[in-house]
């Protein structure tokens, strides 16, 4: 069925690390995150195969009730997605040397609008996810980064901003063409 990727929320840390535990145990499930989140909320996100993801995900929505912010499952999430949750990626070699890269920046209000951003701009276009950052120590915002030539950057992030652009979660977003490599570095 395809690769899925799972997300909960809870307004209880107590109740998110019950969950999260509930989560492993009842599917075939990796943990990619479990941990406090601004202000004062518990994040779950967990992947595998679709029908795994969603069983964890009903398990820990049931868990948690009344303490539920958000939980949602993504099929077909691109495996660069997953990558990057981890910090798994490194910065490629761009066909044409340094000064055709471009680093892009989608910034988002939540986890799951950064989620789905992410997976429409490596989608698009021939970029490298860099980083999925899921609002653990930014305020409760979430931002991706992404590296490529100059024009797939550019497609890639409109792509990941079109697709959540309708529900207002988007917060900024930027292409900064011919990224300096002491600025690329230190990101990742």
């Amino acid at each position: 069925m395809g690769k899925a990727i799972g997300i909960v929320e809870s307004v209880s840390i107590a109740k998110g690390i019950e969950a999260a535990d509930a989560m492993i145990k009842i599917a075939l499930v990796k943990l990619y995150v479990a941990k406090t989140i601004c202000p004062g909320k518990f994040l779950i996100i967990v992947g595998g195969d679709v029908a795994e993801v969603s069983s964890s995900v009903d398990r820990g929505v049931e868990v948690l009730k009344e303490y539920r912010v958000d939980a949602v499952v993504i099929s077909g999430i691109h495996e660069e997605v997953l990558r990057a949750l981890e910090g798994m990626t490194e910065i490629p070699s761009i066909k044409g040397g340094k000064e055709h890269w471009a680093l892009g920046v989608i910034e988002t209000f939540t986890v799951t609008a950064c989620i789905y951003a992410a997976d429409a701009a490596v989608k698009s276009g021939n970029v490298s996810l860099l980083e999925v950052r899921p609002a653990i120590g930014l305020g409760g915002k979430s931002f991706v980064t992404m590296i490529g030539e100059v024009s797939a950057v550019e497609a890639a992030v409109k792509a990941g901003v079109n697709r959540i652009a309708m529900e207002g979660m988007i917060l900024s977003f930027s292409v900064i063409p011919y990224i300096s490599e002491e600025v690329l570095y230190s990101l990742v």
